[in-house]
């Protein structure tokens, strides 16, 4: 495991400074909390996609003399969990699979959940509200967190449905679940139209932000459990032009601060 060490870090006046840490927490409460206690005092903004997530409590019930089972993420004193109010509901039932934490740090940019716009188990809207823009910066800058299953794809279709009714994304990450050359050196490129790349790429494109290469080009995301299996790169970041042309903008690709879960795309 990872001994991470750093200086913590106070209030920021300006967004110009964060880290953004995306990862995939394999559905593992106790990766989830790890990653949110050994980062709190360097990275901003955490990204998880399959984040840990289990009945926490529970509270009086009308029809459950036991009381209902509230089900929730892990919670840590140095960050803010944007995720709809705790579920009254069974363990079983199906739980989001993106969560973006915000370190209380960024209080002063009033972050918000921005379920008025999507409302989806696959992919959340969080805005962090900038009172004094750079140039080229929007008043808001909006993250836009998701988790891409392999075999529905249902976070990238829904997110083309309704994409003429979301914000100017900022940045957006995310487990995506679609290999191709453009990413993966070991991948071969997917030129059919109706392809899970294509209709990526159609998304980025009505989005106006771009796929980042990492610094690191060619490290895998994804290390499978079964040796003989191919590592591949299916974690992915896109920007906007104007974040990506911002000079101290970088993105690179880093060990998992725990023993689970896919390498972490960090944006600076």
């Amino acid at each position: 495991m990872n001994s991470i060490s750093r200086p913590k870090q106070s209030a920021p006046r300006s967004l110009q400074n964060l880290t953004i840490l995306s990862f995939n927490a394999r559905k593992s409460w106790e990766t989830t909390s790890i990653v949110l206690d050994k980062c709190a005092g360097y990275v901003d903004i955490i990204m998880f996609q399959e984040p840990g997530w289990k009945g926490v409590r529970r509270q009086p019930s009308t029809r459950n003399k036991e009381g209902d089972v509230a089900c929730g993420p892990p919670l840590h004193n140095s960050w803010r969990p944007f995720t709809e109010a705790f579920d009254n509901r069974d363990e079983d039932r199906a739980a989001r699979r993106v969560l973006t934490y915000i370190n209380k740090r960024l209080d002063v940019f009033k972050p918000q959940l921005r379920s008025d716009i999507i409302k989806h188990r696959d992919t959340s809207i969080v805005t962090l509200h900038i009172p004094q823009p750079r140039r080229g910066i929007p008043h808001e800058f909006n993250i836009l967190n998701v988790y891409n299953d392999g075999e529905t794809h249902a976070a990238v279709h829904e997110l083309r449905r309704i994409s003429e009714t979301l914000p100017r994304i900022s940045l957006c990450a995310g487990d995506f679940n679609i290999q191709d050359r453009t990413w993966d050196e070991g991948a071969v490129n997917q030129i059919r139209p109706s392809s899970p790349f294509m209709r990526l790429q159609e998304l980025f494109t009505d989005l106006e932000i771009q796929y980042v290469h990492p610094i690191n080009r060619g490290t895998p995301t994804r290390i499978p459990d079964d040796e003989n299996l191919r590592a591949s790169v299916i974690d992915l970041v896109a920007a906007s032009a104007a974040l990506i042309n911002q000079e101290a903008f970088l993105l690179e690709l880093i060990p998992p601060p725990s023993l689970l879960g896919h390498w972490c795309g960090r944006a600076l």
